[in-house]
C-alpha cells in the first residue's frame, strides 16, 4: 500500500498537536508523516498495519511512532461498554529546540525518541501512568501541556516497558516505483489472504521474476513475504475470534490455513497463547471493562 505524505495542522500558539479523534474519524489511510505521533485509542478494537507488522488490538492501545514511519488503523469493532475514541499528538523531534535534547537530563528521553523510529508499544504496565496524564493533555495549554509531555516520555524512557513494533532494520524505500509494488503486493494480500498464496503468483503480479521479487520484498520489510502473509493472517484470526461466532476451526479455514494444527502452530508461534485463550482473554477484558 503506497502511504501519503500527511500534512498535521499544528496550532501557530502551539509547538506542537493535541487531538481527541471520535468514533466516526478514527480509521485512516496508509500514511507517514515527519512528526512523531503518541496515539492512545480507547474502547476500541480493530487491526493496526505500522511499518511491516500487523497487529490486532482492543480496548486500549498505546503507541509511539517515528517519523516516517508509514502506519493505518482499521477499526472494525467500535466500543466496548463506552464511546471509541482516541487522543493523538504530533510533535517534532527537535520542536523543544536542538539545543534541549543535548541536555543531560534528557539523556533517557533522546534515547527513547531514537528507539522509537521503528515505532513502539506501550505495555499494561506503562498504561497505567501515562494514560491518565494522556487524558488531561487535550484540555491543558501552554507550558502545563508542554510538561505533561514531556512527563510521559519521561515515565515510558525510565520503565523501558514497551515492546519495538517494526522488523529490525526496517526502512521503507519511499520511491515511487516501489510505493506502487508494495502497493500492489498488500492489496492483493488483503483480498486473497483466505486461499492458498504462491510466490510465483504475487511476483508477476509486479512484474518480477520469483527470485527478484523475494529479495525486493526482503529488502524493503526485513522479512519474507510467506513471513509477513502469516502475521497478516493471523491478525485477521484474532479480529475474527472478538467479532465473530465462527468456530476456530472455521476462522483458521477463513484466514488461509486449511490444517487446523498448523493454524494452531502459527498461531502460538506468533501470539504466545492458543486461539482459544486468545478469545479467552478477550472476553475477560471485555467483561473487566463493563465491571469498572
Amino acid at each position: 500500500m503506497r502511504p501519503s505524505l500527511r500534512k498535521i495542522s499544528i496550532n501557530p500558539l502551539s509547538s506542537f498537536s493535541v487531538r481527541v479523534d471520535r468514533e466516526e474519524m478514527l480509521n485512516s489511510n496508509w500514511h507517514y508523516h515527519p512528526e512523531l505521533e503518541l496515539l492512545l485509542v480507547k474502547n476500541a478494537s480493530g487491526t493496526s498495519i505500522i511499518a511491516d507488522k500487523v497487529e490486532h488490538f482492543n480496548s486500549t492501545y498505546l503507541v509511539l511512532l517515528g517519523p516516517n514511519l508509514p502506519h493505518t488503523f482499521l477499526f472494525e469493532q467500535k466500543g466496548l461498554s463506552k464511546k471509541s475514541e482516541a487522543v493523538v499528538i504530533h510533535f517534532y523531534e527537535n520542536f523543544w529546540g536542538d539545543a534541549f535534547l543535548q541536555l543531560p537530563e534528557m539523556k533517557e528521553i533522546k534515547q527513547l525518541l531514537q528507539i522509537a523510529r521503528s515505532g513502539l508499544r506501550l505495555s499494561n504496565e506503562a498504561q497505567r501512568e501515562i494514560v491518565p496524564l494522556l487524558e488531561k493533555m487535550p484540555d491543558a495549554s501552554g507550558l502545563d501541556r508542554m510538561l505533561l509531555l514531556i512527563k510521559i516520555l519521561k515515565i515510558a524512557a525510565q520503565k523501558k516497558e514497551y515492546s519495538i513494533i517494526a522488523s529490525k532494520g526496517f526502512v521503507y524505500d519511499i520511491s515511487d516505483e516501489n510505493d506502487i509494488r508494495i502497493k500492489k503486493v498488500y492489496e492483493f494480500t488483503i483480498q486473497n489472504y483466505d486461499r492458498e498464496i504462491t510466490i510465483n503468483e504475487v511476483a508477476e503480479l509486479v512484474n518480477l521474476t520469483k527470485e527478484s521479487f523475494c529479495r525486493f520484498f526482503k529488502k524493503i520489510s526485513r522479512k519474507t513475504y510467506f513471513q509477513f502473509l502469516i502475521e497478516f493472517r493471523i491478525g485477521m484470526a484474532c479480529r475474527m475470534l472478538v467479532e465473530s461466532n465462527l468456530s476456530i476451526k472455521e476462522i483458521g479455514y477463513s484466514c488461509g490455513y486449511y490444517n487446523l494444527s498448523n493454524f494452531y502452530h502459527q498461531f502460538n508461534k506468533l501470539m504466545g497463547i492458543s486461539p482459544l485463550q486468545y478469545q479467552r482473554d478477550y472476553f475477560n477484558l471485555v467483561r473487566e471493562s463493563e465491571v469498572a
